[in-house]
């Protein structure tokens, strides 16, 4: 209101007597003491700010925050699973990670990916690694990383796939902008586009790796 900062307060459980004791004292004193009696409500632990400096403070956030930290590009489902939480208890701790700038929100494909901030990464980086958690993808992506330009047909064997399966895949990496579709005579040749050619070749390595189960979708 008027232009003041609104901030989001972590709620917590308070005692059955202290609950009692701010309706009695709200029914026989005017409002400024009301205030008083809700600031040493706070004291006693019936509910304190969160911030940046206190955020982690809380077992199940910090917990989320590190497989955040730890698995780039981690999808909601896949917090829910890997953590054991529920899902409502999930969504709030993350929409405070968020909040408070510890987290940040990338859609790739529909799918809404979770990465640390503190400018970490890029849009482009992002977008690299939600592309490489998936295994199929990463498969093709490494190969035409290896191959530098090829074509459909080609990848289609060297994978295992249909040549309709892999024209389904192709599109969508170049709908990413990951990968470049250049015509050779009747055929198209694919590579790696050159704005994204550091992250692939950053984050490639990485993933490889990475002992975590990828993504199925």
């Amino acid at each position: 209101m008027a232009g003041e900062e609104v901030q989001e307060l972590e709620v917590k459980t308070i005692p059955y007597w202290m609950l009692l004791l701010m309706l009695g004292i709200t029914q026989v004193t005017s409002v400024p003491e009301v205030f008083f009696t809700l600031k040493l409500v706070s004291l006693l632990g019936g509910y304190k700010r969160t911030s940046q400096s206190n955020i982690l403070d809380n077992m199940n956030r910090e917990k989320l925050y590190d497989l955040i930290q730890s698995s780039p590009g981690a999808y909601f489902n896949e917090i829910v699973k890997r953590t054991g939480l529920n899902r409502g208890t999930v969504r709030y701790h993350v929409d405070l990670l968020e909040a408070e700038h510890m987290i940040v929100c990338h859609k790739v494909k529909g799918k809404m990916r979770y990465f640390q901030n503190s400018s970490t990464y890029d849009e482009k980086d992002m977008t690299v690694i939600a592309a490489l958690r998936n295994d199929m993808t990463r498969q093709i992506i490494l190969e035409i990383f290896n191959s530098e330009r090829i074509n459909n047909e080609t990848l289609a064997k060297t994978i295992g796939i249909s040549t309709s399966s892999m024209s389904w895949h192709m599109k969508r990496l170049v709908e990413l902008g990951i990968v470049r579709a250049d015509k050779d005579g009747r055929y198209a040749t694919y590579s790696i586009d050159p704005d994204y050619s550091d992250s692939v070749e950053g984050f490639l390595h990485l993933h490889l790796e990475q002992t975590e189960s990828p993504d199925k979708e």
